[in-house]
Protein backbone atom coordinates (compact mmCIF):
# COMPACT_ATOMS: atom_id res chain seq x y z
CA UNK A 1 0.00 0.00 0.00
CA UNK A 2 1.72 3.27 -1.04
CA UNK A 3 0.41 6.41 0.89
CA UNK A 4 -0.91 8.87 -1.27
CA UNK A 5 -1.15 12.89 -0.68
CA UNK A 6 -4.16 12.81 0.49
CA UNK A 7 -3.64 9.82 2.64
CA UNK A 8 -1.49 9.81 5.91
CA UNK A 9 -0.28 7.07 8.11
CA UNK A 10 -2.79 6.78 10.38
CA UNK A 11 -5.45 7.34 8.19
CA UNK A 12 -4.30 3.35 6.43
CA UNK A 13 -4.08 2.47 9.77
CA UNK A 14 -7.44 3.13 10.62
CA UNK A 15 -8.65 1.16 7.15
CA UNK A 16 -6.34 -1.45 8.58
CA UNK A 17 -8.42 -1.40 11.92
CA UNK A 18 -11.80 -0.87 10.20
CA UNK A 19 -10.78 -4.35 8.07
CA UNK A 20 -9.90 -6.41 10.97
CA UNK A 21 -12.93 -5.23 12.46
CA UNK A 22 -15.16 -6.46 9.30
CA UNK A 23 -13.48 -9.17 8.91
CA UNK A 24 -13.95 -9.81 13.16
CA UNK A 25 -10.15 -11.13 12.84
CA UNK A 26 -8.65 -8.61 15.84
CA UNK A 27 -5.08 -10.34 15.24
CA UNK A 28 -4.88 -10.26 11.84
CA UNK A 29 -1.37 -8.82 11.32
CA UNK A 30 -0.57 -6.03 9.45
CA UNK A 31 2.22 -5.76 6.98
CA UNK A 32 3.71 -2.67 5.23
CA UNK A 33 5.30 -4.00 2.34
CA UNK A 34 6.58 -0.88 0.99
CA UNK A 35 7.86 0.24 4.30
CA UNK A 36 10.12 -3.05 3.97
CA UNK A 37 11.01 -2.98 0.39
CA UNK A 38 12.25 0.83 1.29
CA UNK A 39 14.46 -0.49 3.71
CA UNK A 40 15.65 -3.40 1.81
CA UNK A 41 16.70 -0.83 -0.92
CA UNK A 42 18.46 1.69 1.81
CA UNK A 43 20.46 -1.60 3.10
CA UNK A 44 21.67 -2.25 -0.53
CA UNK A 45 22.02 1.75 -1.25
CA UNK A 46 24.34 2.31 2.30
CA UNK A 47 26.73 -0.81 3.44
CA UNK A 48 27.32 1.04 6.97
CA UNK A 49 23.58 1.00 7.44
CA UNK A 50 23.35 -2.63 6.64
CA UNK A 51 26.38 -3.82 9.12
CA UNK A 52 24.88 -1.67 12.11
CA UNK A 53 21.55 -3.04 11.24
CA UNK A 54 23.34 -6.42 11.59
CA UNK A 55 25.36 -6.00 14.80
CA UNK A 56 23.04 -6.93 17.87
CA UNK A 57 22.10 -4.34 19.90
CA UNK A 58 23.32 -3.54 22.91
Amino acid sequence: MTIGPDMNLTSVLDDIDILREHLQMPELPYLDFSAQRARSQALARWPLFAELAAEPRR
